[in-house]
């Protein structure tokens, strides 16, 4: 059995110096962070909470609380995809999106905020 099933994009190990020295996060979740930065491709990190404890030899509701502590403090984002999958993603300026897409994101937000903007004006800009 592979004791790792999730792909990665894994080198070694390497921690960013602002989570080595933060303060806010302890050991535990500067690993945790750590192993979900590796697994977090384009599509996200699809790793369950049993991966998790089986690979820090940990129980899951410690998994859970960790999980929680780094979303609550703005380390990374949990969203659920169709109705089952969990999605992990590493946030702020550890995320794993390109600038390209990013600017595309912005791009498509303002075309929707026009757009909306629109509707409601009845198909009109508002003149001054």
């Amino acid at each position: 059995m592979n004791p790792h099933p999730y792909e990665r994009d894994f080198k070694g190990v390497w921690i960013p110096k602002e989570i080595w020295l933060s303060r806010e996060l302890s050991l535990m979740e500067k690993v945790l962070f750590v192993e979900i930065h590796s697994l977090d491709n384009e599509r996200g990190c699809f790793a369950s909470n049993r991966h998790f404890a089986e690979f820090f030899d940990v129980s899951e509701r410690q998994i859970r609380t960790y999980l929680a502590q780094l979303k609550a403090k703005g380390y990374i984002t949990l969203t659920v995809t169709n109705h089952h999958e969990r999605v992990i993603r590493t946030a702020g300026k550890f995320a794993r999106v390109s600038e390209e897409r990013r600017q595309q994101f912005v791009a498509d937000y303002r075309q929707l905020v026009d757009n909306l903007s629109l509707r409601r004006t009845g198909g009109r800009k508002k003149t001054s």
